[in-house]
């Protein structure tokens, strides 16, 4: 995440003197509000888009933000100000329903993701398989079906993988060996020739010996049952019984029907079973048939809070709110972002909770993204679970944007901090 703040601030006040910034508030062009919504999607478009036009790559961390807001604070003037520090920050307290900002989900595009991650998960490979057609040379996607999508989509699940949504992953479920004239086709088999005349109408033979009596022939010798069993010996004529005690192979060959001839390695061709004609290994083609898994899955599994799953979600519908797993919501940039928790009330107010990847990595990364995510989606209530080595400086950064910090890691306590922050904010909400 790249965004110099600071550089941003001073180009949108050059060549204006305080006499002049003071003319723009106070006139009619442009009002206090729209200049705030304004300032704020362009951060929050610079921050999406990784810097700002001019500027220079700059790598911001906490301490970062911090130290320019406290560069700035010094010459911004009373009336600059007010608009410049309301610019990150949440409102807590809200006069009324329509004047709290949600995200865009009600999409239905939205809602089959959410069903579509649902149901990987509940799935035994935990990823999208594939189903193939050898015969038709068709590969479908039969969880589709589950959320109300053509099976074949496959473009719906290609878009999932690409950089605005960045919830699948694409991965190589199976490699299919084709005809290199006719790749569409899967029908494709391997065919075992003799190595002298290239006829199809060869046997393989076992050179058999048995332990007992100590004979040695080809098993063709030997009396074999309807199943392949070696069931008794030609020369002793003693019965069989297990084979695999009994009988050795020492060698193993093939012979011709056809020329006679005996051999050691058969000639391996492809057939392509459409078309009726043979070709070389070397000249194959493969076909990549995907799979999807969900990116970041341990982000998803909420294995931190599983013990207590089942109550937070009770405590969110007692506050009013509905309470879906893994939620995919749209931000105002039209990115997809999805929410491990997820409620909402019935005049749009929203509740997101985040659990922390356990297999992240110990740096604020994923906190920015966080903090990036709620600019672009304004949730009511932001809680984020499992940061326990947050700076004091990052606790800051988040209480500036309304977001509730964790850092318990018994999964009773968190639920009664989830409570706490629930009966302090949502009745705020409605006052």
């Amino acid at each position: 995440m790249k965004f110099d703040l600071k550089n941003k601030f001073k180009l949108e006040n050059k060549g204006k003197g305080s006499n002049q910034n003071k003319n723009d508030l106070e006139s009619g062009t442009n009002s206090e509000n729209d200049r705030e919504e304004l300032l704020k999607n362009e951060m929050i478009a610079s921050i999406l888009k990784g810097r700002t036009p001019g500027d220079e790559d700059k790598t911001v961390t906490f301490a970062d933000m911090n130290a320019t807001e406290q560069e700035l604070e010094p010459q911004i003037k009373p009336e600059v100000e007010t608009i410049v520090e309301s610019i990150p920050k949440k409102v807590e307290v809200v006069e009324s329903p329509a004047a709290q900002p949600s995200p865009k989900t009600i999409s239905p595009e939205s809602e089959k993701i959410s069903k579509l991650i649902s149901a990987i998960e509940g799935t035994k490979e935990k990823m999208v398989v594939p189903s193939i057609s050898i015969d038709q040379g068709k590969i479908v996607y039969p969880i589709l079906n589950e959320i109300g999508e053509s099976e074949d989509n496959l473009d719906f699940l290609e878009k999932l993988t690409s950089s605005n949504f960045d919830i699948l992953e694409r991965v190589v479920y199976e490699r299919l060996i084709v005809c290199p004239e006719h790749p569409e086709s899967f029908s494709t088999s391997i065919r075992l020739t003799c190595a002298h005349c290239n006829s199809l109408n060869i046997t393989k033979l076992h050179l058999i010996e048995h332990k007992k009596c100590g004979y040695i022939s080809e098993n063709t010798k030997f009396k074999i049952s309807k199943d392949g069993t070696i069931t008794e010996c030609p020369s002793c004529k003693k019965p069989i019984h297990d084979a695999k005690k009994e009988i050795a192979i020492p060698a193993m060959w093939y012979t011709c029907n056809d020329c006679k001839e005996k051999f050691d390695d058969v000639s391996v061709k492809l057939h392509c079973r459409m078309f009726n004609h043979d070709f070389e290994i070397s000249s194959a083609k493969f076909n990549l048939i995907p799979g999807f898994q969900i990116k970041n899955l341990g982000d998803t599994s909420n294995t931190s809070i599983s013990p207590i799953l089942k109550q937070l979600k009770s405590l969110l519908v007692s506050f009013g709110f509905t309470a879906k797993e893994n939620h995919t919501v749209i931000g105002n940039s039209g990115n997809h972002y999805r929410i491990n928790i997820y409620g909402e009330d019935q005049h749009k107010r929203t509740i997101f909770i985040y659990i922390r990847n356990p297999n992240a990595e110990n740096d604020n990364s994923e906190l920015n993204s966080k903090i990036i995510e709620v600019l672009d989606t304004s949730p009511t209530v932001t809680i984020l679970i499992g940061f326990p080595s947050i700076s004091e400086k990052a606790k800051t950064i988040t209480s500036n944007y309304n977001i509730s910090v964790l850092t318990e890691n018994d999964p009773e306590t968190i639920l009664v901090s989830i409570k706490d922050i629930l009966a302090s904010k949502v009745p705020a909400l409605e006052s």
